[in-house]
């Protein structure tokens, strides 16, 4: 299965992105009723997994997006709108409704989510750079050499990192 495959076969089934992210937003609303500052402390495992289930596929449809739209060219409306953009929609809504009662330092995981999402713009925007310039020819070979470029870079920019903070 490649990853066109995949992709193809979230649009094909639509009704299970809409209901796995409505499920999400549905059990957020529903969170942010129940949590106040007494309780925060049983709720926040439940919150960082809401967080995390739908931050990760919100990353990747960004991801997508940004490779459709800046490395191959794509033409957004021709996508299926489902499957690209509303991970991203949902991503955005629920961490707008979770920090209107909750701060985001609060939800265990958080400060390493939201490192990883800068460590991956700042790997994607190299492989960008480097892929618009003449070391184009290494990337004939299409989005697997792609993304293990991608892989390269995101565990070199992982090591300067933690050496930085060190």
């Amino acid at each position: 299965m490649t990853i066109q495959d995949l992709i193809n076969w979230f649009g094909s089934n639509q009704n299970h992105i809409l209901w796995y992210f409505g499920t999400i937003l549905i059990l957020t609303i529903l969170s942010v009723v129940i949590v106040n500052k007494n309780n925060i402390g049983s709720f926040k495992y439940f919150l960082s997994f809401l967080v995390h289930a739908v931050t990760i596929p919100g990353i990747l449809s960004v991801i997508l997006i940004l490779y459709a739209l800046f490395i191959i060219k794509t033409n957004l409306l021709n996508v299926n709108a489902i499957a690209y953009f509303v991970p991203i929609i949902a991503m955005i809504a629920t961490l707008l409704i979770l920090n209107k009662k909750v701060r985001m330092n609060q939800i265990p995981g958080f400060s390493r989510l939201s490192a990883l999402m800068l460590m991956i713009g700042i790997a994607f925007g190299i492989v960008f750079v480097l892929q618009n310039t003449f070391f184009g020819v290494f990337f004939v070979g299409g989005f697997s050499q792609l993304i293990i470029v991608f892989i390269v870079v995101l565990v070199l920019l992982k090591i300067a990192w933690s050496r930085f903070t060190k």
